[in-house]
Parts: C-alpha cells; structure tokens; sequence
C-alpha cells in the first residue's frame, strides 16, 4: 500500500476510545476510507431513509464520507434515488428521466414517510463543513420497466447526466471530494473527458480480474466492486492496487466481514450498517 492515502481518526470514536484507555486501547486511526452506503448505511437496523439529506448528513460528520445513487430527471435536475421504478402512482410517472421536477416533487409530496433531495443541496452541505467529506455518486442507468425502448439508458441520458454534475463540480469546485462510480463505460469516458480531475470507477459485480483489466485500458482511477465475489481477496486487492488502480469495496453489513474486508486494505470500503464502527477499536 503507497502512502497516497491520508490516515484520518473517525471523530464519532473519540469518547469510546477515551473511556477505554484505562484498559490500554490506542486511538483507531486506518487508511481505508469508510464511507456510509446510500448515506450513512442502508441498514433494517437504521431509522433514517437511504439517500436522504439526514442520511447522507449523518454519513458526513460520523464517517469519511458517503455514497448515494443518483438519476437525472426529464429537466437535467439530478436527484438522489437508487430504484428503476417510481413510487407508485396514479400519474402515470414511470422514472426519473422521463418525469418533470414538478412532477417528480408532487409524487413524493403525497408521501410524508418519504423524501426526495437534489444532489445540490448536498454539495451545499459539503461546502459549509469546515472538513469537507468524501462523496462518491453511483450512477444508475438501468431501466428494464419501459422508460426507454430498451433497459439500458440511450446515450443523451448519459450526456444529460455527465453535463449535470460538470455543472455542479464547477459551481461549488468539489473536484477534490466527489468520484462516481458506474457499470456504464459510456459514462466514464464522459465525464472523464469534461472533468479530467474527477475520480472515475468501473463498478463490477463479478470477475473482479476483469474489471480490473477494463479499468486499466480505459485509465480509470480505480474499481468499485462487490465484496463477496468469489474472485476477489486481499492478494486480489493488493494485484490491483500494485497496478496502479484504487479499490473500493461494497456494501458491508456484518461486523465479521467488515474485519475481513478491513484486513484486505482497500481505498474506501461501503458500510451498509454504521452500528459496525462500535466495535472498530478492537480492529
């Protein structure tokens, strides 16, 4: 592991850490960034909403970061959501890119137990933080519930998408803590021509040799992977890294596997669960 990585001591730690040093703990400081999946952890254990402001805001001050899933509207608003489908309704709205930001707000108006955020009030919350978190957006393409003619979305969404967040990383000059992270290389190749400081991952779901070989031809910052493929371990995490690529690992929800994955030594790992950092001074 290079020392491209800075070690941060997660600050929500501090008083557990402090009321054990009778029993000779030492503060827990790591080089693996932990970031909250969909917000501070998409979790049956947790009460706030998956990739909601209060989550991703909670994700900020107890965590690295967060990730959330992101979609474009029909207006070129982008939204934070990660299902193809719409609540149900009676509007006829089938998803975020065919459906207008009125529409869109009316929806989830008529629904007090959810809520619904732009990707820019987060980047407004991340500029009024004195330490700015890290941010990665996991942008969804697939809808298989005909939004468009075929599952996976046309190119214009991507370009629609791409220039969004050019857009945004302009305006509030977030280069340094925002990446996204798709399957879709279209996607990538975009942003990464409009944006080149921007960090761009190839997300994978399996053969994680393979995806390391696509993110390396296309000089992709790194991968974003799922961690219980059957291909991947530590020496796996270590061939990447020694090959120049980041590694970022998702969604964990098991403190036996947050050990493990922990152990591996990636760049950033997804926890799915934020109840798991209880027991991190053990690690």
């Amino acid at each position: 592991m290079t020392m491209r990585h800075f070690v941060i001591t997660l600050n929500f730690l501090a008083a557990l850490l402090i009321s054990c040093t009778s029993q000779n703990h030492e503060a827990v400081s790591f080089e693996t960034k932990i970031l909250g999946h969909r917000g501070s952890g998409a979790n049956y254990a947790s009460d706030l909403e998956a990739n909601s402001f209060t989550s991703v805001k909670n994700g900020f001050e107890n965590l690295h970061g967060a990730e959330v899933d992101i979609q474009c509207s029909k207006d070129g608003t982008i939204w934070l959501y990660h299902d193809a489908d719409l609540p149900e309704n009676d509007m006829g709205l089938l998803c975020f890119p065919t459906s207008t930001d009125s529409e869109i707000m009316e929806l989830f108006a008529q629904d007090t137990a959810r809520s619904i955020t732009k990707l820019e009030d987060i980047f407004i919350l991340i500029n009024q933080m004195d330490k700015k978190p890290l941010l990665s957006l996991d942008v969804k393409g697939y809808f298989p519930n005909g939004c468009f003619e075929k599952a996976s979305a046309p190119n214009a969404y991507f370009e629609q998408l791409a220039e969004g967040i050019s857009y945004l990383l302009n305006k509030y000059n977030l280069y340094n803590n925002v990446m996204v992270e798709t399957n879709y290389k279209y996607f990538l190749d975009l942003i990464r021509s409009s944006e080149p400081n921007i960090e761009c991952y190839l997300l994978g779901y399996q053969d994680f040799n393979e995806k390391v070989d696509e993110a390396l031809s296309k000089s992709y910052h790194g991968v974003s992977y799922r961690y219980s493929d059957e291909n991947l371990d530590k020496k796996a995490v270590e061939a990447a890294q020694q090959k120049g690529l980041k590694v970022m690992l998702w969604a964990v929800y098991k403190e036996d596997d947050f050990r493990m994955v922990m152990d591996w030594k990636p760049d950033l790992v997804q926890i799915g669960n934020i109840d798991l950092l209880k027991n991190l001074s053990s690690i």
